[in-house]
């Protein structure tokens, strides 16, 4: 059995908020039924398009151990009254589509968008005993 005390607890976010490549810096958001599980590996259908690709996120500490991404997304090209439907996102360690996800999360109902529109996301991961 492992112990991680409470100096390991800060650190652990405070590494993983690095904002550099090969860090978990990057956030993508899920066109495709977004799958919350231990073997998940990619999101469904990524979107690739219409600002709402793969962004380097702004990327912080708060306090009782939690790493936090944010970032906002600002879609165009959609087409006047043409919605988009956001199904989820992920939190991942590299800008190209593919790499390792460090979370992801499937929203409870579509996030819909349209042209001219805009998306914050913000992410959160608490690390506890």
């Amino acid at each position: 059995m492992v112990y991680v005390p409470d100096t390991g607890l800060v650190n652990i976010p405070k590494f993983i908020t690095q904002s550099t490549v090969g860090k978990f810096a990057w956030l993508a958001l899920d066109h495709g039924a977004t799958v919350e599980a231990a073997g998940t590996t990619a999101l469904t259908d990524e979107v690739t398009l219409y600002g709402g690709e793969r962004v380097l996120g702004t990327v912080s500490y708060e306090a009782s151990y939690k790493a936090v991404i944010q970032y906002t997304f600002s879609f165009t090209g959609l087409g006047a009254g043409v919605p988009y439907a956001l199904k989820g996102c992920g939190w991942f360690d590299q800008l190209a589509v593919g790499g390792n996800p460090l979370e992801v999360h499937a929203f409870a109902a579509d996030k819909n968008v349209e042209d001219d529109e805009s998306l914050q996301l913000t992410m959160k991961l608490a690390f506890a005993r």
